[in-house]
């Protein structure tokens, strides 16, 4: 059992503090890794639960109890103003979905899972900060659990599409070779990004590859100084674009178009269908899985021209069976089902991202986990315009927001170079 007090608030007086940086995470390891393993395992509810979402919801109470009984916040990052600053827009943006779904009477059941969403990804953030309040080491325990629950899952279940790179080992492989590169430092990482990002190319993982091209760039700025690097950004951009643009053509010719427009056809439908959704009703949106509403048969259209212009197949048409899915935009998807103010987390999440990122590439000096960080925060902002928001992702979202939160109290420790 996790301990009452938290060891920075109680047990030890301010001066003998042991730094939660280094700290031993002790049993709170022991709870990372049990959720960790169990987000790549789910179970159908009202929607899509990971196993590991359960273990984070009884730690969110236990961390309730510590607060009210020992009258104190349980836990460093609770005293990170940006973490109430995002809770406040999570309770906000959880108001306009009500407001959304009440307006246009959505479905029972769209409700419950609009607004499931909205208040256990306020649990999941609750529940990391207090783990990770308890040892900044517990973010890489938790980040090594969820990989290996995502190889145990392909390893049971096989591969969604027989795609074993994209849906089953290529990410924890990225991953271990990141960490492995960082022992011999930034430009180790650098030269392994570059070799990950031509093998993701090659195996039709665009995005992870056009990732690893900016992870590489990140890292090599780290071989200059703090004061030049914001400098050197703009044509390291440049640079990782061009390569970005040679690799993909490459892809194109070894493996043929069909695949990479079909995925392309698939993904920009559902960004233009949750833009227009937006555009049409900014401020109210349109509820819920937009149960009452024309979004989703937008899509379909818009999916099903688009796929005719480039001769490609496969898709359920306008006026065949719907599928039952979920919009690949977090930040549009927000928008588009609770208006302006239902994106309200996404856009201080977002600036968190932005500053984070900043933080680490520009400002800090090179630490061994500094490679699997700056990858992780690139997945989230990926994850943000180009992923869903269900299931496994709020955890994803929690993790990212817990690691800025532990940059943040770095911060205030000046762990920046002067």
């Amino acid at each position: 059992m996790l301990p009452l007090a938290s060891s920075s608030t109680v047990a030890w007086p301010a001066h003998a503090r042991p730094d939660p940086d280094t700290r031993w995470p002790g049993c709170s390891a022991a709870t990372v890794v049990l959720a960790g393993l169990g987000t790549a395992f789910t179970v159908s509810l009202v929607g899509e639960f990971p196993l590991g979402e359960f273990v984070l919801f009884a730690t969110a109470g236990w961390t309730g109890l510590c607060a009210v009984l020992n009258q104190a916040l349980p836990g460093e990052l609770f005293h990170r103003r940006y973490l109430w600053w995002l809770l406040a827009c999570q309770g906000l943006a959880l108001l306009a979905y009500m407001i959304a779904d009440f307006s246009w009477q959505s479905a029972p059941k769209d409700m419950a899972r609009g607004w499931g969403r909205m208040i256990f990804l306020g649990i999941d953030v609750i529940a990391l900060a207090y783990l990770f309040s308890r040892s900044h080491l517990n973010f890489l325990w938790l980040l090594a659990a969820q990989l290996a629950g995502d190889l145990l899952a392909w390893l049971a279940y096989g591969a969604r599409f027989d795609d074993s790179w994209k849906f089953g080992c290529g990410i924890p492989i990225t991953y271990a070779v990141v960490a492995l590169a960082a022992w011999t430092g930034p430009a180790g990482v650098a030269l392994a990004a570059l070799g990950l990002s031509a093998v993701h190319f090659a195996q039709d993982f665009r995005s992870v590859g056009g990732l690893c091209l900016l992870l590489a760039v990140a890292a090599g700025l780290q071989l200059f100084p703090a004061a030049v690097r914001r400098w050197l950004l703009p044509f390291g951009a440049l640079a990782a674009l061009a390569l970005g643009a040679v690799l993909y053509q490459r892809a194109l010719t070894e493996s043929g178009e069909h695949r990479a427009s079909r995925s392309d056809v698939d993904r920009s439908a559902m960004v233009q269908a949750a833009a227009e959704a937006f555009r049409h009703s900014p401020l109210i949106g349109h509820g819920s899985w937009f149960s009452r509403s024309e979004v989703y048969d937008e899509f379909v259209q818009i999916r099903d021209d688009k796929a005719k212009e480039a001769d490609v197949g496969g898709f359920v048409g306008p006026n065949e069976e719907p599928e039952d899915v979920a919009l690949h935009s977090q930040l549009l998807v927000a928008l588009a089902e609770g208006g302006l103010f239902g994106g309200a987390f996404f856009f201080a999440y977002g600036a968190g991202l932005a500053w984070t990122l900043h933080e680490l590439v520009l400002e800090r000096r090179w630490r061994r986990d500094s490679g699997v960080r700056c990858l992780l925060l690139l997945f989230a902002v990926w994850h943000l315009f180009m992923s869903p928001f269900s299931g496994a992702h709020r955890v994803y979202i929690a993790m990212a927001v817990g690691l800025m939160l532990i940059v943040q109290a770095e911060r205030t420790k000046q762990e920046v170079e002067p």
